[in-house]
């Protein structure tokens, strides 16, 4: 039997302002039941926070979610809901997917291989590029061997960039983008470069669309919620704490 396909969800909040006004003791209380929510709810064993505070003014962090079902991330949300904190969370952009693997890799293999995927597999890099993605309706008039040879100039420009992994999933029919993209690696400088040269690729002409585009800093969820919330962050033991939750997902 062919293993089963994850469903994941990026859920980008904003906090509302009014929440900054709440004293220390009460903002610091309310991270604490959103944070158990987070790793005790239905999508616990797939789930990382990251921080987009300063980087976006329409959101201040993702929650990024996987689940064997739809139902888990409806009742992990539900939860977030019931919180202290719930009513002042606006979601500001969602995003529903599904990992399966490419059509257009063929028989082509190497370890670890991205898109023969159908579990997420975080690579626990510090920060994370994500964006909705379209593709022009002429794309799939295409010849599949069209197609697939222009998919693998585009594979090859990514292998260039090593430093840099890309988790795909589809929306076709789901939400309203065609794919969910997210690049996760440690230095920014290498994910512009990567996407300067992506644009010279054939494959790029047939692109509708691929905004917003949305900058993560990866963090322990307590650290992603105090941020939002304008509290201090420490960053003792924040790396060992990170690389915890990304081999507890990783099975490793």
């Amino acid at each position: 039997m062919a293993e089963a396909r994850q469903a994941v969800k990026y859920t980008f909040l904003k906090v509302d302002s009014s929440v900054l006004a709440w004293s220390v003791e009460e903002r610091e209380a309310a991270v604490r039941e959103f944070t158990e929510l987070l790793e005790g709810g239905p999508t616990a064993e797939t789930v990382l926070a990251y921080s987009t505070v300063g980087l976006r003014g329409d959101c201040d962090l993702l929650i990024w979610q996987a689940a064997d079902t739809v139902d888990a991330i409806q009742r992990a949300e539900s939860q977030w809901r019931s919180s202290r904190l719930g009513p002042y969370l606006k979601v500001a952009h969602s995003f529903l997917a599904m990992m399966k693997p490419s059509p257009y890799l063929g028989r082509h293999k190497h370890p670890d291989q991205e898109g023969r995927r159908t579990r997420l597999k975080p690579a626990g890099g510090r920060y994370l590029f994500v964006y909705p993605m379209w593709k022009k309706r002429v794309w799939y008039r295409l010849p599949y061997e069209t197609r697939k040879a222009m998919m693998v100039e585009h594979f090859a420009i990514g292998h260039r960039y090593p430093q840099v992994k890309i988790n795909t999933a589809y929306s076709f029919g789901l939400d309203d983008q065609e794919f969910v993209v997210a690049f996760e690696c440690d230095e920014p400088a290498a994910f512009l470069d990567l996407v300067m040269q992506l644009r010279e690729s054939r494959a790029s002409r047939y692109t509708e669309r691929e905004t917003p585009i949305f900058t993560c800093v990866r963090m322990a969820p307590t650290d992603a919620l105090q941020l939002a919330l304008g509290l201090s962050v420490s960053e003792s033991g924040e790396g060992r704490e990170l690389q915890r939750q990304v081999t507890l997902i990783a099975g490793g």
